[in-house]
């Protein structure tokens, strides 16, 4: 779709188009991609933000610190920690 905007703002001179400087001298370009590049960096920030919020990643996340924690002390094996830390990423 935007090679279509810009191929008709190539094609198509309309008035104040093709006359000088600016972002107006014919040439279609950054004003058209900057906008679209700022607005997927803000809803992809606000994206990962909700995702690293969520309660079922901070449950899941703080399990895996317990299973560390015990790992640590030696109240459970490098076998039993595998398999329990796969089971809480669903990959039993």
């Amino acid at each position: 779709m935007l090679a279509e905007v810009v191929g008709y703002a190539y094609a198509h001179h309309g008035p104040g188009w093709g006359e000088g400087y600016g972002p107006w001298d014919g040439r279609a370009g950054w004003w058209l991609i900057f906008p679209a590049l700022f607005w997927l960096l803000v809803l992809s920030s606000l994206g990962y933000l909700i995702y690293r919020r969520s309660p079922t990643r901070s449950a899941r996340s703080a399990a895996e610190r317990v299973l560390a924690e015990r790992f640590a002390r030696g109240e459970i094996g490098e076998e039993e920690l595998r398999q329990r830390r796969a089971v809480l990423r669903g990959k039993s």
